[in-house]
């Protein structure tokens, strides 16, 4: 085999793996939204939520913790589009559909701190297209 055809070979096969690394769904684990809007999120979520789920997001009555095991475990294999949507329709509780997208994403990037999930440096989109290429993934993969 001559030295050109295995440089053919050998860019063919790094640009395969480029390419799939590129197509690959993000996921909770690749830092997809900032602290700032976490903490953006945090003081949102003590006035829209927490009456609800609990100051530490622990859950209260019929309504179901935003953290720990049980959380995680329940949108493992979703996406993040899931959650948003459900957070946008339905919450808060007393008046739905009230928190603007951006609120929303908010929410959602303190809901992923909670949950030990890195931060990155870019906020969380609102856009739900974006949202829905962003996978829930219990544990970072190996």
């Amino acid at each position: 085999m001559g030295r050109t055809h295995r440089s053919g070979i050998l860019l063919a096969a790094a640009f395969t793996v480029a390419l799939a690394a590129a197509q690959s769904p993000a996921t909770v684990w690749d830092g997809v939204y900032s602290d700032q809007q976490s903490a953006r999120g945090a003081t949102l979520y003590l006035t829209a939520c927490a009456s609800c789920h609990g100051d530490k997001m622990q859950g209260k009555g019929q309504m179901p913790a935003l953290s720990g095991s049980d959380f995680v475990m329940n949108w493992d294999g979703m996406n993040v589009g899931d959650l948003f949507d459900k957070i946008q329709t339905s919450m808060p509780a007393d008046k739905p559909g009230t928190l603007s997208r951006e609120q929303n994403a908010s929410l959602v990037a303190y809901i992923l701190s909670a949950n030990k999930f890195p931060a990155g440096k870019a906020d969380l989109s609102s856009d739900a297209e974006r949202l829905r290429q962003i996978r829930f993934q219990a544990a970072p993969a190996k």
